[in-house]
């Protein structure tokens, strides 16, 4: 095996080949919580909040706190940690200039959640100025501040960028807590249930039959045990489902319709990167850490609007090794002649033959309260998506 490979662990191992622990043990966590009443403290932006869970965690492992400005650098110019690895989204944490002036390198934050309550600490290492233009040129490829991630970049986050290791007292109190597993838990419940290798599915809108297919698809590969499904949940943008019809929509389809004993469903509490394929990558890595060995990518993930080459997410595997098994898949459609769902590679009929599984045109029809294509969705998920207000305004 070779340093490069090593560095990135083995298959089901995490990246960097070590799981990052930084949640505190609760006697600890007390003390910490004590501590924490005489600490300076910050009331990040949520995208951040999120963050702090994940990285304690080990969800962005090797990453054990916020980045500093050379591996910013390193990231959005050479897309690869300072130690080599690959990775292409920043993790930053920052804030205003108004607490900004407060924070000084070498002491300990009080990290506060979106109700005011202190829930981490951070150590800090360094205050360093957030270079927005590089961020958001150099991470989503844009200035354009109609796409949502460089909007908050501009928008809602702070100047000033905070680096350093940070330290969880307890877990968020999340809407959808019961779906919400760590690293280790998935690890320990993939062993339980006799899975060496697992294909990870990533997605942050309700099921349709196209999401079946590649889905099924994979499970039938001989080389995969299991098909964990694990939906972005955390802060999404206006349109898009809300979190708790998300999870209630999938977990109609896989108790439904799927055996129970090959089919883990979790969610992902994090805001959604809208980066393309470098959003498809990072992905990857976050699933790699929860023990996922193989990876679905599908036509223009993690896209938004017509920045991204729709099939730029599946090239990024062939410049970067990550440590997981890509399985691409292009556009699926239903064919009316067929009478099941294809693509390209496997159907010879004219588009006009076709049922778009576009999660745009679902939206569309639901506004215009009109009947959702029985070929494309589920009778649970028909139902669930046709009550009123399942959509983030």
């Amino acid at each position: 095996m070779s340093a490069q490979a090593a560095a990135i662990g083995r298959p089901g191992e995490p990246y960097g080949a070590r799981l990052v622990d930084r949640v505190l043990p609760q006697d600890k966590a007390e003390s910490k919580l004590s501590e924490s009443r005489e600490l300076q403290k910050i009331r990040p932006f949520v995208d951040f909040v999120y963050d702090v869970e994940k990285i304690a965690v080990g969800a962005y492992s090797p990453i054990e706190g916020f980045m500093g400005s050379d591996a910013f650098r390193s990231v959005i110019e050479e897309n690869k940690l300072p130690n080599g690895l690959p990775w292409t989204i920043p993790i930053v944490i920052t804030v205003g200039d108004e607490e900004a002036r407060l924070v000084r390198e070498g002491e300990e934050l009080a990290v506060l959640d979106w109700n005011g309550d202190v829930f981490a600490t951070l150590e800090v290492e360094e205050v360093f100025r957030l270079p927005k233009e590089d961020f958001a040129r150099g991470a989503y490829g844009t200035l354009d501040t109609n796409h949502p991630n460089v909007y908050d970049i501009f928008h809602s986050y702070g100047d000033t960028a905070l680096a350093g290791r940070v330290n969880l007292i307890r877990r968020l109190n999340l809407p959808t807590v019961n779906y919400e597993l760590s690293p280790r838990e998935t690890r320990e419940l993939f062993a339980r249930m006799g899975w060496r290798n697992v294909v990870a599915y990533q997605c942050r809108n309700p099921p349709h039959t196209a999401h079946e297919y590649i889905q099924r698809v994979s499970l039938e590969r001989s080389d995969v045990d299991g098909l964990f499904i694990q939906p972005v949940i955390g802060r999404l943008k206006k349109g898009d489902y809300k979190p708790g019809v998300i999870m209630e929509a999938y977990r109609a389809v896989v108790g439904a319709y799927y055996p129970r004993e090959r089919v883990v469903l979790s969610s992902l509490s994090i805001t959604m990167r809208y980066a393309g394929p470098k959003a498809a990558l990072f992905y990857a890595i976050v699933r790699k850490n929860y023990g996922a060995t193989h990876y679905i990518v599908g036509r223009d993930q993690a896209g938004v609007g017509k920045y991204y080459d729709p099939y730029a997410c599946h090239r990024i595997f062939d410049q970067f090794d990550v440590g997981v098994v890509p399985l691409r898949y292009r556009e699926t459609f239903y064919c009316r002649r067929c009478g099941s769902m294809a693509t390209d590679k496997t159907c010879p009929h004219p588009e006009e033959e076709h049922i778009s599984t576009s999660q745009t045109r679902m939206r569309e029809l639901l506004k215009q309260g009109k009947e959702l294509p029985a070929e494309i969705l589920r009778p649970e998920v028909r139902r669930i998506l046709s009550r009123p207000d399942v959509i983030l305004e």
